[in-house]
């Protein structure tokens, strides 16, 4: 039986990752100081958020179906909370509302879903058309020279192939 190959990470999970753990590292200090003050609870907030950041970065850099859940869980919370601080009073944060959305959106691209083993793979008339070069069409090594990428995992394809040779889609 042939194992099928995981579709490589997208840039973009790596960069959230970063994010993650760099929130982690903030949130965890941040934690550490109020437990060290007098506000032990508000303390133990902070580092449980920090520790979610580091759990979700390696969610991340390992595709791990459970991090995209959680991921989209964290933003709409995160939206959620920002919304209702800015109906009680306190500095909107638009930002972070913004920030959240994004994320949201990322996470939703089909090759992003693709690569945390969420949703169908794309299929050839659910892609976009290929970027073509500034070489014109009735030169004969337009194909070869611009080669083509597989919109699921973004693996070079061969010229001719039907199935991408990285994670099995067809083209």
């Amino acid at each position: 039986m042939a194992m099928q190959l995981k579709p490589q990470r997208p840039n973009g999970v790596a960069v959230l990752a970063v994010l993650e753990v760099v929130g982690g590292i903030v949130s965890s200090v941040f934690g550490f100081l109020l437990i060290g003050g007098a506000a032990l609870a508000a303390g133990a907030l902070a580092l449980m958020i920090g520790v979610l950041g580091f759990v979700l970065a390696i969610g991340y850099l390992g595709g791990k179906g459970w991090a995209w859940t959680l991921g989209i869980a964290v933003a709409v919370i995160n939206i959620i909370i920002l919304i209702v601080e800015a109906a009680l009073g306190f500095s909107a944060n638009i930002l972070g509302i913004i920030f959240a959305i994004i994320i949201i959106y990322y996470l939703m691209r089909p090759h992003v879903k693709a690569y945390f083993g969420k949703g169908p793979a794309m299929t050839p008339s659910m892609q976009p058309p290929p970027m073509m070069s500034s070489m014109p069409m009735g030169s004969s090594s337009t194909m070869s020279s611009i080669g083509m990428t597989c919109k699921n995992c973004g693996a070079s394809i061969p010229v001719g192939a039907t199935r991408c040779p990285s994670c099995g889609a067809n083209l």
